[in-house]
């Protein structure tokens, strides 16, 4: 997924890693080594709706 399309995808089931997680969040960080910024999903699980995930926006699909 790219930057562009999470606001499309925000509140809507996307996958990861073979799973299937609602899209919750975005998160923006800094690279402390170099200052580079790298951007995060938050995914929630659809089956319990109570655990999250932080994972790469690149690794997750719509």
């Amino acid at each position: 997924m790219t930057i562009g399309e999470v606001k499309k995808a925000l509140g809507r089931r996307v996958t990861f890693r073979g799973a299937e997680y609602i899209l919750t969040g975005c998160i923006i960080r800094r690279d402390s080594r170099d200052g580079s910024f790298f951007y995060q999903a938050e995914l929630t699980d659809t089956t319990t709706g109570k655990s999250r995930v932080i994972a790469r926006l690149e690794e997750v699909y719509i």
